[in-house]
């Protein structure tokens, strides 16, 4: 049988290793194995197995002060610290002035912040004084100036440390970017898009992003544009995080640990390559705004039904055939966006949403608007561009809040007469259909600013458009108008723009 950390500290366990013989076979695998999954399990157990003598001691201060790997020196330093408490503090004191890894800067300064006493207290505010020595001081700077440091627990010390460390560190990597800090010195928002848009620092970005989400205080984290693969499955609790921005990254799965963000209002992961959204997402309770256009979603997890905060849902240009059927419970949301998708009728599960205010189910492959289309009364924007629309139910006259309608592209040979009780009617695209001829009701769309009639087959138009009071813009591109009508010039009379 192998010889392996949780062999070793079963044999322990069960009484047939004592304490000392564990501690030897363990340091013999850290110090002689290569594996680093194999050597932090065996620090990890080193810890548990809570022997406290100075063979410990001096393996655990060498790691961490000598180790060539981040991750081994960042835990051996946790374990120092949880093992030997106060006498953990001289090493941590030499790795401070030594150590080049940001992940072990934090982890350094967040085992001290844990000691109680003057001692790591004493050098927590060492690190504060020599800060105050260099030229840049960032979020450190007004702090010493205004802020009596003695009033300030270990914790805060520790924290405005970390977020100096941080904002030392990327800027050294990545030159400028935007910050903002609280009057605690902590970052409240950090914008760090485009600072690798071309791709060539790619790893650099990827190793920051964990020390990153150390920010504790941290409210907007912009991290768009970046040539972003993937987000680190060990991402820790932010509790403050209520804006993040993943967009423009090349990001092709999201952890089930992304509900770590639990006061998440807005997420937006537009433009990546995400196949499946895990089912983890559901548990984003406060999330309000959902941007996931642009992607490969074939499917949306039934997990869906619980974003009941959700305002805003952005699905456009997917591979979605089906939406859940329990989405009628996000009876919060205003907006959804599902154009550019592969649905062949409008999702029944939609009927519910008695908040929306804007649908957008263009570039989809619709044959028919449902009759219930009307249990929608807020609605005040409707975009069904790029379909197989022929005609339009009766029932679309009661949507009397509608303020835009879109039906650009599809396959009408006349307006509907349901439209012409469409008083709030502002703006109405039938661009590329078949129109022959527009109806002498076109006046009853008293509100009417923007006509788009672009590619349709119309020869002239009835007199009664002259009678639109609040026309600006009339589009006839594309038709068989070839001169000005009287009504036209009437119109272009009063101030309407005409493009013919």
């Amino acid at each position: 049988m192998p010889l392996t950390p949780f062999a070793i500290f079963k044999d322990f366990k069960n009484g047939d290793l004592d304490s000392s013989s564990a501690i030897e076979l363990l340091i013999t695998l850290i110090e002689n194995v290569e594996n680093i999954t194999t050597r932090l399990e065996s620090i990890d157990i080193l810890e548990k197995v809570n022997l406290k003598n100075k063979r410990v001691f001096n393996t655990l201060e060498n790691l961490f002060i000598s180790d060539s790997n981040e991750k081994i020196r960042c835990l051996s330093a946790t374990v120092l610290k949880n093992l030997f408490s106060e006498e953990a503090i001289p090493p941590m004191n030499y790795a401070l002035q030594h150590e080049k890894s940001l992940n072990c800067l934090i982890a350094i300064v967040s085992n001290l912040a844990e000691i109680h006493g003057e001692k790591a207290r004493s050098v927590l505010l060492k690190n504060f004084y020599e800060i105050n020595k260099k030229k840049y001081k960032y979020n450190i700077k007004d702090l010493l100036e205004e802020t009596d440091l003695n009033l300030l627990s270990n914790q805060e010390l520790a924290e405005i440390l970390i977020n100096y460390y941080v904002i030392f560190s990327l800027k050294l990597e990545f030159g400028y970017f935007k910050f903002e800090l609280n009057e605690k010195g902590a970052i409240i928002n950090l914008d760090l898009s485009n600072v690798d848009y071309q791709g060539l620092g790619l790893s650099k970005l990827t190793n920051s992003f964990e020390s990153v989400l150390s920010l504790s205080f941290l409210k907007r984290l912009d991290l768009s544009n970046n040539h972003l693969k993937a987000i680190p499955e060990n991402i820790k609790t932010l509790k403050f995080l209520d804006y993040l921005d993943l967009s423009y990254n090349n990001i092709s799965r999201l952890p089930e640990t992304i509900s770590s963000f639990n006061n998440l209002r807005t997420l937006n992961i537009k433009s990546n390559h995400l196949r499946y959204i895990p089912e983890s997402i559901g548990l984003l309770s406060s999330l309000e705004v959902l941007i996931l256009r642009d992607n490969y979603l074939i499917k949306l997890p039934n997990s869906f039904s619980s974003l009941t905060s959700l305002k805003l849902l952005d699905l456009h240009h997917n591979k979605l055939a089906l939406i859940p059927t329990n989405f009628n419970n996000l009876t919060s949301l205003t907006e959804l966006e599902l154009g550019w998708n592969r649905i062949l009728s409008v999702p029944e599960s939609i009927r519910s949403l008695k908040s929306l205010e804007k649908l957008s189910i263009g570039r989809n492959q619709l044959k028919k608007v449902p009759i219930w289309i009307d249990s929608l009364k807020k609605l005040k924007v409707l975009y069904l561009y790029d379909n197989k629309l022929t005609n339009l139910p009766e029932s679309i006259k009661f949507l009397t809040n509608l303020v835009e309608l879109n039906l650009r592209n599809n396959q009408f040979n006349e307006i509907p007469d349901s439209l012409a009780s469409l008083k709030s009617l502002k703006i109405l695209n039938l661009s590329w259909n078949n129109l022959n001829t527009l109806p002498d009701w076109i006046d009853s769309l008293s509100s009417l600013e923007q006509l788009n009639l672009w590619g349709n087959k119309l020869k002239n138009l009835p007199e009664s458009i002259v009678n639109l009071e609040n026309l600006k813009m009339l589009y006839l591109n594309f038709n068989k108008i070839v001169e000005f009508s009287d009504s036209l010039k009437s119109l272009k009379k009063k101030g309407v723009s005409i493009k013919i």
